[in-house]
């Protein structure tokens, strides 16, 4: 018989309210697997530790911490510390997930050694909108880690929570408290392929991700736009424009909020150019790489149109 993967769920919870006791039960009904739950409790303040600690005392395969609150990633990496498998996998404690998940993820992940870890597509439900419907679709058409890699200055590649990746990998990284000027997942992605560590993706719906008005990425300040483009800039300026020229190809505000945000973050040798898709493309600066400020999808694909002057491995998207 062959040997179950044994795989750890972190889980971090604060306030889970009604939504809490279906994605545990969801967790607890993987099949196939040899799992363990570690529940960190972030100071819940409606009861949500307390039914975590009298659940855990029916099911050996939950654990419980319970913490004074820290916030999502502090939760996270408490959680990875007291992971005891090599396989380790997330869940809000808002979302659902079918009984087959985990095992479908190990299945996909152990059966490719470049990979680090390995993502499904997604689902959203609840509260949603065409944005953000849109936005899950975007993801889930990204189908090979050079194509998520290639991505992550536009928007985040991927649901991290819907992944299965190596503990001893997420433990490299340094876990999931990056930089506190940033959202927890978007700073995830961008150390994860600074580290030029990979990620595949199972193109299974396996995940769903529900929405509703409470969420950080409605409310958080650190979700605004201004802050996301600051952190990608950020990587972008000590990834790929470390130490070299860059040409910025956009319109208007978008394009002098680019040129300072990386301004900012270091790239010393820009070029602003006001440019339009359809339009002759400006001469490429000797060496220079160019980033093109479009985060429309149609306005991309009239970029991609021109890929005759296009370079793969100079030429780059953002938004």
């Amino acid at each position: 018989m062959t040997r179950r993967p044994a795989i750890s769920v972190l889980l971090p919870v604060r306030d889970g309210g009604p939504y809490l006791a279906p994605a545990v039960a969801d967790l607890l009904a993987q099949r196939d697997v040899d799992l363990e739950v570690v529940a960190v409790d972030d100071g819940s303040r409606d009861g949500s530790g307390e039914w975590l600690e009298a659940r855990a005392r029916d099911e050996a395969r939950l654990c419980v911490v319970r913490t004074a609150g820290g916030g999502a990633a502090a939760a996270l990496d408490r959680a990875l510390a007291r992971a005891r498998h090599p396989l380790v996998a997330q869940m809000e404690a808002d979302d659902r997930c079918p009984p087959q998940r985990l095992a479908r993820l190990a299945e996909a992940l152990l059966a490719e050694p470049s990979w680090s870890g390995v993502v499904s597509d997604a689902a959203v439900f609840g509260f949603e909108s065409a944005g953000m419907r849109r936005y899950v679709k975007w993801q889930n058409g990204l189908v090979t880690p050079q194509a998520m890699a290639a991505a992550r200055f536009l928007e985040i590649p991927a649901l991290h929570q819907s992944g299965l990746y190596h503990a001893a990998v997420l433990r490299e990284l340094g876990g999931y408290a990056g930089d506190p000027r940033w959202p927890l997942d978007i700073d995830f992605w961008m150390r994860w392929h600074a580290r030029g560590l990979r990620a595949g993706r199972l193109p299974e719906r396996l995940y769903c991700w529900r929405q509703h008005a409470r969420q950080s990425t409605r409310t958080s300040p650190l979700h605004r736009p201004d802050a996301l483009r600051r952190c990608k800039a950020h990587y972008f300026a000590r990834g790929p424009g470390a130490g070299g020229a860059v040409d910025l190809l956009g319109v208007g505000a978008t394009l002098a909020a680019w040129q300072a945000s990386l301004a900012e973050a270091g790239q010393r040798d820009l070029a602003a150019h006001e440019w339009r898709p359809g339009a002759p493309l400006p001469p490429r600066r000797a060496g220079a790489l160019r980033l093109f400020l479009f985060g429309t999808a149609p306005a991309r694909a009239r970029v991609g149109a021109q890929r005759d002057a296009l370079d793969p491995a100079r030429d780059w998207f953002a938004a």
